[in-house]
């Protein structure tokens, strides 16, 4: 037999495993990949509770009906977006079973930028007194900003109208286009931490203090460096009541930040089981090919990406005196709101994200 005719048919039997493996590979990673992306949740499929009719009266009736006449910084929002950046509106909504209001308790967007390689985390104040859009065949009006997703959530019957109220809301008063948006509940968000073995954070002795004596469903805790599990992180997360709104969402940054230097230094292994057990527990209005783009584009920046945070309505040196405190009757009680120069925090805003 020809040795040379040989060595050919062997090089092609060899480069046809070859090809045959890699198929194979190809269509079992492409049903891997389907698999863990029909774990997701979808918005539009997810039904909440939603408002009872007297519940729906007592924060609509509070509402103040916008002038007809504008102003500059009514007409000033420009929706802006930039190819370069994505942004993720995260929200947490504090609906639970002995609790009726189903407000959004987080608000705070995710803006990742590629062109800076950074990702800039944006809370917006519960307090913040705002022009609400029109919605679902209703009208706006102001109001506080969390009442967005229960009013949005109860006039389309589910999650997907609560998170597109909240994002048209952000888009009219800062002129920050909202890509996509991620629910999670306070059940959620503990079972998240756990999932994660925990997150890593710094306590004061205030805090610490307030967590043991104070919050009835967590230990005992010691200023400095703790880990903390699911519903202790909740109410790390939440503490408001030693400081105010403007801390509690530097609280939740640093649980946001201190889970994202977790999965830096995570293997496939160990993100394949975190996959696993989180994906079921979001709620996202992302396709499955949305989510397979962005993952291939953000997951080599995920090792150097540089992290960012701001607070809205902002008061700092830079932009001091932009906002107030206004008192006003809501929900039947005496209550004290936020306000601010939405012109100045909107070009604040968009400064920070690196909107061109």
């Amino acid at each position: 037999m020809n040795p040379e005719r040989n060595r050919r048919k062997t090089l092609w039997i060899l480069v046809g495993t070859v090809l045959a493996l890699l198929l194979i590979v190809a269509i079992a990673g492409g049903l891997y990949w389907n698999h863990m992306l029909s774990l997701l949740g979808n918005a539009a499929e997810h039904t909440v509770p939603t408002l009872s009719q007297e519940e729906l009266d007592a924060i609509v009736g509070t509402e103040e009906t916008v002038p007809a006449t504008t102003t500059p910084e009514d007409t000033w929002p420009q929706v802006v977006s930039d190819q370069n950046i994505t942004n993720i509106m995260l929200v947490g909504q504090n609906y639970r079973e002995d609790e009726q209001n189903k407000l959004s308790d987080t608000m705070l967007l995710c803006s990742i930028n590629r062109k800076a390689r950074t990702l800039t985390m944006v809370s917006f104040l519960r307090d913040l007194y705002v022009p609400l859009p029109a919605y679902a065949g209703h009208s706006g009006g102001r109001n506080r900003i969390n009442v967005c997703y229960a009013l949005g959530s109860t006039w389309k019957r589910s999650s997907e109208g609560g998170m597109e109220m909240l994002a048209k809301c952000i888009e009219q008063n800062f002129g920050v286009h909202i890509d996509h948006t991620i629910e999670v509940s306070f059940d959620t968000f503990a079972a998240i931490i756990n999932a994660m073995d925990g997150v890593d954070v710094v306590l004061t002795e205030e805090e610490a203090e307030y967590m043991t004596d104070h919050v009835g469903y967590v230990g005992s805790f010691e200023a400095g460096q703790n880990a903390l599990m699911g519903y202790d992180a909740l109410a790390y997360a939440r503490i408001r009541k030693i400081d105010g709104d403007r801390q509690r969402v530097v609280r939740q940054r640093a649980v946001v930040s201190s889970l994202i230097e977790k999965c830096r230094n995570m293997g496939l292994l160990e993100l394949h089981d975190l996959a696993t057990q989180i994906l079921p527990l979001i709620i996202t209005d992302m396709s499955s090919q949305e989510i397979t783009d962005y993952l291939w584009e953000l997951i080599p920046m995920v090792k150097d990406i540089q992290l960012a945070s701001l607070t809205i309505p902002v008061d700092n040196d830079t932009l001091p005196h932009s906002m107030w405190s206004k008192n006003i009757d809501l929900y039947g009680y005496p209550s004290s709101v936020l306000e601010c120069n939405l012109k100045l925090n909107a070009e604040y805003l968009q400064n920070a994200l690196g909107m061109e």
